[in-house]
């Protein structure tokens, strides 16, 4: 569904002459990802709202995107089983979250411990998206970034005694590592079936 619509709208740009037909693959790769994140997030939207999450919300649509597209994880390979998989993780880190909140001390052990993981292990690869050099190396500076922020963020939150926010850093980086930890695993297993064909 998504791909059909961002065939039409990269054929649409395309004739209207703001790209060449050279490009069309790129910009429909482009729309076709662009159309699934949107879906993901107006659905986790509505659910937010539903809960009566926003603030949390988007600290979790921030942090969380940002690193899960630059730190990698378990790609699945079609659009539904994508959406609902992430729209499950994203609802349920904010359950339980609210049921479950960390200790400050637990939140921080957790935060540091899974930053440094995630780290090493950024950027995680898929099947239909290996990374040269280049890729991993700006991967994995991007990573150092957001996980900087994520620190000075949850520092921040600590000094103001927000330790619900607190223990939503450490469900995000948890959730992040343990994608990466499935992803390198799914990556090795189909590796391994693709090199025996």
């Amino acid at each position: 569904m998504m791909k059909q619509l961002s065939e039409k709208l990269t054929q649409f740009v395309i004739d209207s002459g703001v790209i060449s037909k050279e490009s069309y693959a790129v910009y429909q790769y482009g729309f076709q990802i662009g159309l699934e994140m949107l879906s993901c997030l107006m659905a986790c939207s509505v659910i937010a709202v539903y809960l009566r999450m926003i603030p949390e919300f988007i600290a979790l649509t921030v942090f969380f995107m940002l690193l899960r597209s630059f730190a990698g994880g378990v790609h699945l390979n079609s659009f539904w089983k994508c959406f609902i998989c992430s729209v499950t993780v994203q609802t349920l880190v904010l359950v339980l979250n609210d049921l479950h909140r960390f200790s400050i001390r637990n939140a921080w052990g957790i935060i540091i411990l899974s930053s440094i993981l995630i780290f090493k292990l950024a950027p995680v690869q898929s099947i239909n998206r290996e990374l040269d050099n280049d890729e991993k190396e700006h991967g994995k500076s991007a990573v150092m970034r957001i996980l900087s922020v994520l620190l000075l963020f949850s520092g921040c939150c600590t000094l103001i005694s927000n330790n619900k926010m607190v223990s939503l850093m450490a469900f995000i980086v948890l959730t992040i590592l343990i994608s990466q930890c499935v992803g390198v695993v799914k990556y090795k297993i189909e590796k391994d079936i693709s090199g025996r064909k």
